[in-house]
């Protein structure tokens, strides 16, 4: 898909976004963001259905996945992801190379994902072909991704993103601070933690009209619960340069939210699906913001609300990986097939709650 076609096709989802608001009016909108959607070796077999091809994405059940959550989606206007793997290169594989069956970002998109992140360390993790395949993967699917051009034309002409919501033109801008050391291919484009380059694109949003923008960072320390100094500074220059919201990734554990009026931040929102199982990288956040366009036109944040997650692995609390908001699932003990892992959520979940004052 060129990229003008990929921007008409951008257009008719804002629209059709936008559309269904007229009835119910469209003063407000709420945007849900959750974190890392991983594909590990052992997710992939576990999808695999009894007697199924490898390398047929048909033979791939993903379908737990998001199950315990959509009622989430379905309540929101638009729903954002890290999508952290190259999409549909054969064999597929996990870490430290990852490529996921296409059935994956088909499960996303029917579970009501609207926006796929792809500036992230593993997009350049198979190359050109693996680039090259999640463009073609996702472009065909219909769901809206950004942070991965075609050329340096595509990128100006289509970074930010900018959707239509319920009446609110939101601007979404995806960074990431490498690629793991791997080359970009040429002419392909990743968007990268350049403070020139990133200021340039904010310029774009205002330009281009947005009313709202989402700073979307792949960045921070791994493991580590609390921003470092760099992502603090980077914080306070989005906010300076004219970012309303900042959303990061890639650390695989949540670190703190702050709703710190006119301004958002969830510095990591950690795992949401992830076959990891060091501590606290099964706890994940999924963030709500909620934009309001008062009387005079303007808009606003009114709310930034988190949800803590959980990340059951395989033959835990189901035969498949599934995730589940945490306060939901307190006093369901008997529901699990393995009860350690109950045993090791509550712990961890503990944990968290000190860590962060909650």
């Amino acid at each position: 898909m060129g990229y003008f076609w990929k921007k008409a096709f951008v257009l008719l989802i804002g629209l059709a976004v936008a559309g269904s608001s007229y009835a119910r009016g469209r003063d407000t909108v709420r945007i849900v963001f959750i974190g890392d959607v991983m594909a590990h070796g052992p997710q992939t077999a576990a999808a695999l259905k009894p007697g199924g091809n490898r390398t047929n994405p048909a033979d791939y059940d993903y379908s737990a996945c998001f199950r315990h959550v959509r009622d989430r989606f379905d309540a929101a206007d638009f729903v954002v992801a890290n999508m952290e793997f190259p999409c549909g290169v054969t064999p597929y594989s996990g870490y430290p190379f990852f490529s996921a069956p296409q059935s994956l970002a088909y499960e996303a998109k029917r579970c009501g994902i609207d926006l796929f992140l792809t500036a992230n360390n593993h997009i350049c993790d198979k190359g050109a072909a693996g680039m090259d395949s999640t463009y073609v993967v996702y472009s065909r699917l219909g769901v809206p991704f950004t942070g991965l051009y075609r050329s340096e034309g595509e990128e100006y002409e289509t970074n930010p993103m900018i959707v239509n919501i319920r009446g609110i033109d939101v601007a979404f801008i995806n960074f990431t601070y490498g690629t793991n050391g791997l080359p970009v291919p040429r002419p392909w484009r990743v968007s990268l933690l350049d403070s020139t380059h990133v200021k340039e694109v904010v310029a774009r949003a205002k330009q281009r009209g947005a009313e709202f923008i989402v700073a979307l960072p792949h960045w921070g320390e791994e493991y580590h619960q609390k921003p470092n100094a760099s992502q603090r500074r980077w914080v306070e220059m989005l906010f300076r340069n004219g970012v309303d919201a900042v959303v990061g990734a890639h650390p695989h554990v949540v670190q703190p939210a702050e709703f710190r009026p006119p301004h958002a931040v969830a510095y990591s929102l950690g795992n949401f699906m992830s076959n990891q199982s060091d501590v606290n990288t099964q706890i994940g956040m999924l963030y709500e913001i909620t934009v309001v366009r008062d009387e005079k036109g303007d808009v606003s944040i009114a709310d930034a609300v988190p949800t803590y997650l959980w990340c059951s692995r395989r033959r835990m609390l189901e035969k498949n990986y599934t995730v589940i908001p945490i306060l939901e699932w307190i006093g369901r003990r008997d529901q699990w097939l393995d009860k350690s892992d109950y045993d090791k959520m509550i712990r961890e979940w503990e944990g968290v709650k000190k860590t962060f004052g909650l």
